[in-house]
Order: C-alpha cells, then sequence, then structure tokens
C-alpha cells in the first residue's frame, strides 16, 4: 500500500510539474489537455493520447499523442528542477495528425518535434507550413520561433515546394 501511494504521488508531483502555471524567469505555462495521460518515470517522459492539444501563449499544438521529456538533471538520477521548483520540460514530440498554429501561420506534418530551450520546431512526415494562402513543403520544415525564420529540406521522396501570392497584371520584363 506504501509503495502504491508513492507511485501516485509520484504521478501527481510530474503532472504539477508539467502543467505548472507558474511564471519563473524565462519560463511561461504550458496547458496540455488530453483524454489519458502516463508517466513514466524511469524515463522522465510524460505521455498524453486522445485528441491532445498543447496550448501555449505564443503557440498551439493538436495532435494523436504528445511524449513530453523532461531535462536531465546531469549526473543525478532525477529530472533537473527549475528556479521555482517546477520541472524543466527538454521537448515536446507530437505524433499523428500534428498541426501546429502561430498567429496567422498554421502548419501540418506526421511528427513534429519542438526543443523548448532553443525555441525550435522541427516537422517530419509531408510537413506543409502555410502562411495566410502562401505555403512551402518539404520533407523537413525547421521553425525557428524567436526569429520567426524557417528552413525547409527536400530530399529523394519529396522536393521542397513553394507557392506564393503574386499581385495580378503583367509580368515585368
Amino acid at each position: 500500500m506504501m509503495i502504491q501511494s508513492l507511485k501516485v504521488m509520484g504521478f501527481i508531483l510530474a503532472m504539477f510539474f508539467v502543467a505548472s502555471t507558474v511564471h519563473a524567469q524565462g519560463q511561461v505555462p504550458v496547458k496540455i489537455l488530453s483524454d489519458h495521460m502516463e508517466y513514466v518515470q524511469e524515463s522522465s517522459t510524460v505521455v498524453f493520447t486522445g485528441s491532445v492539444h498543447v496550448d501555449r501563449e505564443d503557440f498551439q499544438i493538436w495532435s494523436d499523442k504528445l511524449t513530453v521529456f523532461m531535462a536531465a538533471s546531469g549526473e543525478q538520477a532525477g529530472p533537473s528542477l527549475g528556479p521555482d521548483g517546477s520541472q524543466d520540460i527538454e521537448k515536446l514530440l507530437a505524433e499523428g495528425n500534428v498541426r501546429i498554429e502561430r498567429e496567422n501561420q498554421t502548419g501540418t506534418s506526421s511528427k513534429a518535434t519542438y526543443w523548448t530551450k532553443r525555441g525550435v520546431v522541427v516537422m517530419e512526415g509531408n510537413p506543409v507550413l502555410k502562411d495566410g494562402q502562401s505555403s512551402i513543403s518539404g520533407e523537413v520544415i525547421t521553425y525557428h520561433l524567436q526569429d520567426n525564420r524557417g528552413v525547409v529540406e527536400g530530399g529523394q521522396r519529396q522536393r521542397v515546394q513553394a507557392v506564393f501570392m503574386a499581385p495580378a497584371g503583367p509580368a515585368a520584363p
């Protein structure tokens, strides 16, 4: 009974760290909704499945599955804690029917990895990034949130394709 209580307490603490809304220096709240959640202490991960929705003040993610990887704490056995006692999130891995929205931009793919400290999103599996009526696609799209900059890579399976809206009328000589 004592071991079961400790497991439940560990699970509750892990969820508190993931869903923490405390604003520490350099941190923003991340709210995650899903049908199911599983905490895996050995790998310092939390896996959300079923209609997953990540809500952060600067973007949102929807997917079938989301794995939250907690930052390693160096040589210690447990995950690291932030300055306010909250656990640091290293990355989010969204899989299945991934959609990301930020301002007027929407990205879709089968897999997306968000590296929290670097502010970088890597989209794979038929990724498409739309900005209004313009769009770009390729094999891999890497998007740098802080710089509002993207890199699109083509490959053997899919070349880079860009569609931009141009003014109507005669072309300039």
